[in-house]
């Protein structure tokens, strides 16, 4: 604003408040401008204001300007840099457009393959869908548009990380990598309006198999990632923060029958305590510096590729064998050796502000001391070296008598009891580290099983210090999740 003043002693008070009341009545629109504009009568003769006209461009509104061309200029160059064979970029209209000439030998699905990391659709088979939906045919020499082209330029994976919110309440659905290719964009639609805000997404299935391409050492060793369903963990991961929702990668890390039994000369695997031959019981030797680097590779790569937070899950020690059949530490160091090696994957995730969740059996909360020992899995020993314990306090898992239950399964609230005892080990020791348990999203061994069932798992979850959930279902399938947790208006 404009001020021309013809008398001094005018307060540096008034002058503030002209100056405020101009810019209000430019963020007020037009209408609210040209009132404003109108002679002040109560305005001393000494001032005259020059109120800058309706059609003015305010200065926030030219940052807004050049903040929308930089962005529209990075697409198009981020789409340029992108373009498979046969492609152009028209960045003559409002948002840049994308377009194939059809070649000889061009087919929907190699086309859609080529080009499905420039649009929002996730699924290649989706995209060659659409692109026949839109162009039934292909003549060679023709033009055809590529549907859904994005709509911003990606950034680097770690820029487009979203962390925590501010409560640290994460609530989540697990899935594995195979029907997350599947039904990604289906599943974030569901979870969005839901309030439901992370996914635990396989990054490694337990029997081995890697779902992304990896250069992880072992991995391509024994070819675990042969057939990857997810062919870009960062795309996969950009696709779910874009529409708000974190991504917790987890990294099965001892239990692997195929690092087991194809790696020549089982140098990973657990041993015989007398013989030294490798038992082939699916498992690694957590104690193994091998073992441990082929989990920290893949925590690596899923924080570059812009994880929110890392999930170690099997870091623990086998429980179906006899301490005098394999080789492995005594019983009361089981737990310093696995915490040796949380520190080791710590030292990964926390400089990169990546948080770090530990999946623990539901009995080393309130189970034998005996049992937790054999695990390796202390809560107070390992829980204070992540950010998060998850441990498993599915009701099915509790034996019969449990609290004197004759079902255990039907009763939600175990779920509350472990984790106010998880808590209870955490505080003793003065840990920082939350709880946020695993809940049953499964019918096995409850016959109540449905939308309330899950709800009052939740509940009792954070009724009972929690800090968020996670849902798991074997199957990945979350129907009762969904109608527990319907659309908020």
């Amino acid at each position: 604003m404009n001020i021309v003043i013809r008398k001094l002693g005018l307060s540096l008070f008034a002058l503030t408040l002209l100056s405020s009341c101009s810019s209000c009545s430019s963020r007020n629109g037009p209408a609210q401008a040209a009132r404003d504009a109108a002679p002040d009568p109560d305005l001393p003769s000494s001032v005259v204001a020059v109120v800058p006209s309706a059609s003015s461009t305010p200065p926030s509104a030219k940052a807004a300007n050049t903040d929308e061309k930089a962005g529209r200029d990075a697409l198009v160059a981020w789409l340029q840099a992108n373009l498979p064979k046969g492609g152009s970029v028209d960045a003559s209209g409002a948002a840049p457009r994308v377009f194939h000439t059809v070649a000889p030998n061009d087919a929907y699905p190699a086309l859609a393959a080529a080009y499905v990391e420039l649009t929002e659709i996730y699924a290649a088979g989706d995209l060659a869908k659409a692109l026949e939906k839109r162009s039934p045919s292909l003549v060679v020499g023709q033009k055809i548009e590529i549907p859904s082209v994005i709509t911003r330029a990606p950034r680097e994976p770690r820029e487009e990380k979203l962390g925590w919110p501010e409560d640290r309440a994460l609530r989540a659905v697990f899935f594995t990598g195979p029907v997350a290719a599947q039904k990604w964009t289906d599943t974030l639609e569901k979870m969005v309006p839901r309030g439901l805000n992370a996914v635990v997404l396989d990054a490694k299935d337990y029997q081995g198999p890697v779902n992304y391409p990896t250069k992880a050492k072992i991995a391509v060793e024994i070819n675990a990632a042969a057939k990857p369903s997810i062919p870009n963990l960062a795309r996969i991961i950009r696709f779910a923060h874009w529409r708000g929702v974190r991504v917790i990668l987890r990294i099965p890390c001892f239990h692997d029958p195929y690092a087991d039994k194809r790696l020549k000369g089982a140098r990973l695997s657990l041993k015989h305590a007398q013989t030294g031959m490798p038992l082939r019981i699916d498992w690694l030797d957590p104690t193994n510096t091998e073992a441990q680097d082929y989990a920290i590779e893949l925590a690596k790569e899923g924080v570059e590729a812009g994880a929110d937070e890392i999930n170690l899950d099997y870091v623990r020690f086998p429980v179906h064998v006899d301490m005098g059949y394999a080789k492995m530490p005594d019983p009361k160091d089981r737990s310093n050796a696995i915490r040796d090696f949380v520190r080791r994957v710590h030292a990964v995730t926390q400089p990169a502000g990546v948080m770090l969740s530990l999946d623990l059996f539901g009995v080393t909360a309130t189970g034998e001391r005996s049992d937790i020992e054999r695990l390796g899995q202390d809560i107070a020993v390992i829980g204070p070296e992540a950010e998060v314990i998850m441990p498993m306090v599915y009701p099915s898992h509790y034996d019969k008598g449990y609290r004197g239950w004759e079902k255990p399964g039907d009763h939600p609230e175990i779920v509350g009891i472990g984790t106010k005892a998880a808590i209870a080990q955490l505080e003793k020791v003065k840990a920082k580290t939350v709880v946020r348990s695993w809940l049953q999203a499964f019918s096995w061994r409850t016959s109540i099983y449905g939308p309330k069932y899950v709800v009052d798992q939740a509940k009792s979850a954070e009724s009972n210090g929690g800090v968020g959930w996670a849902m798991w279902s074997p199957a990945c399938e979350y129907g009762a999740v969904y109608q527990g947790f319907p659309p908020k208006p």
